[in-house]
């Protein structure tokens, strides 16, 4: 069995350390002995969303996310049929913003910027979710919501956040998400075996 994982855009889309999820992936499918092919997608690269399992978009700088969006804007048609596909897609971090062209959430600049540590529940995994917040973005929507935020800040100042289309998962938690919190990792391990 194999698995691809597309990084997109590493190199603009580095803060935080966010390549953490990647890594964290990574390991936890090998040691189910899956074989791991991690792709990343650099600016003149074209993307092949049909030869993709999995999606990353991290964290990066104010003037990244707009590049990064309008590389992205074209393939709109086939973001949304990956999306409707159940194929699985994360983003983390302000890298929210970016996907907003799709329309299936709203965003919302914050006046400051919101940092914040993070403790959480979800329906996709047990036990507490950790983690950080360090964006000026947040998500404007309250439907398809990811987590239930007991600490930190939630979408339309609720204490709900993130958002979720059947495996396109999306919030402003960093940490790296995945490398703090294995059960949800797991999560995703299990979908992507399950699929392949």
């Amino acid at each position: 069995m194999q698995v691809k994982i597309a990084n997109l855009y590493p190199y603009e889309l580095n803060l935080y350390g966010e390549n953490g999820n990647i890594k964290a992936l990574k390991y936890a499918l090998e040691q189910k002995e899956v074989d791991v092919e991690i792709i990343n997608i650099n600016p003149n690269d074209k993307i092949n969303f049909n030869d993709l399992d999995f999606i990353y978009l991290g964290s990066g700088t104010k003037e990244n996310l707009e590049l990064v969006k309008s590389r992205l804007i074209p393939y709109r048609k086939e973001l949304l049929r990956y999306i409707s596909e159940n194929r699985v897609l994360l983003v983390t971090g302000n890298a929210l913003s970016i996907l907003d062209f799709l329309k299936l959430y709203e965003i919302e600049e914050t006046e400051k910027r919101v940092v914040s540590d993070v403790i959480a529940t979800t329906s996709l995994c047990p036990d507490n979710i950790y983690g950080f917040q360090n964006t000026e973005y947040l998500i404007k929507s309250t439907n398809k919501i990811l987590f239930n935020i007991n600490e930190g800040y939630g979408n339309d100042g609720t204490l709900m956040e993130g958002y979720i289309e059947n495996n396109f998962y999306v919030t402003s938690i960093i940490g790296p998400l995945l490398a703090r919190n294995p059960k949800l990792t797991n999560y995703f391990v299990d979908i992507l075996t399950s699929n392949a």
